[in-house]
């Protein structure tokens, strides 16, 4: 009895020392750990984390507009415009009369006043007073005109009915002729005109004060082309040709 009560108090004692053993929990596996190559990383410059006002695109337009600005301004520095509303205010002088002085001195001008012992006279530096003792001869001035006739021979160059005229103008007059035109007039043998042709000669180019661009302008002096082309017809009989010279005077 004793050895049962023996037995059954070691069963009781291992079971009480006998450690309850805990399952652990499992460890979680943990990512490992990226090293960034600083050196590598590129930067979107077209999303900056915060707003700009202006990019580098914008600017370099402006930097490009300047320069165009200023390569505009040096230009109309070296080759200055002229303005055709000053052009308007510019007179060339009138001169109507030429006075000759006992020491041999010529002036030019207009007389705006005399009496019997003076005479006030409007030149191109202002008003003189003139004594009219001193004054041997008061001639008048014509006035400055073109003057352009024919130049030369005239080439008449023949294909079948078509007759081309080549030839030049000189202008010999004091001031510019405008819209110089050579005129062909072809007559009959009743002196009835049958054709009438013309043509605009090929002179300076000038821009008048109302815009208008020409180029059939003759400088005084100067000479300047011109070719004609007109057809006469097989059915007409030309006896004899005229022609003439026609311009303008414009400014």
């Amino acid at each position: 009895m004793n050895k049962i009560i023996f037995i059954l108090c070691l069963i009781i004692a291992g079971c009480t020392s006998k450690k309850t053993i805990v399952n652990p929990e499992p460890v979680k596996e943990t990512a490992p750990t990226a090293y960034i190559d600083s050196s590598k990383i590129e930067l979107d410059s077209s999303n900056p984390f915060y707003p700009l006002k202006e990019s580098i695109h914008d600017l370099q337009n402006q930097i490009t507009d300047l320069k165009s600005q200023v390569v505009e301004y040096e230009s109309r520095l070296h080759n200055p415009i002229i303005d055709t509303e000053l052009i308007k205010l510019i007179k060339s002088p009138n001169l109507k009369n030429e006075i000759v002085m006992n020491t041999g001195t010529i002036i030019q001008g207009t007389i705006v006043s005399e009496n019997s012992t003076q005479m006030i006279v409007k030149t191109q530096i202002g008003q003189l007073t003139i004594e009219k003792e001193f004054v041997v001869e008061i001639r008048e001035i014509e006035p400055l005109t073109p003057n352009v006739e024919f130049d030369g021979n005239i080439e008449d160059r023949q294909s079948e009915n078509v007759h081309t005229y080549i030839g030049k103008v000189k202008n010999i007059g004091g001031r510019r002729a405008d819209f110089v035109r050579v005129i062909y007039y072809f007559w009959a043998d009743d002196t009835s005109p049958i054709i009438t042709d013309s043509t605009f000669v090929s002179g300076n180019s000038t821009i008048y004060v109302n815009g208008v661009i020409s180029d059939a302008s003759v400088e005084s002096t100067e000479i300047a082309d011109f070719i004609l082309t007109t057809t006469i017809p097989d059915t007409v009989e030309v006896e004899y040709i005229t022609k003439e010279i026609k311009w303008d005077i414009f400014e």
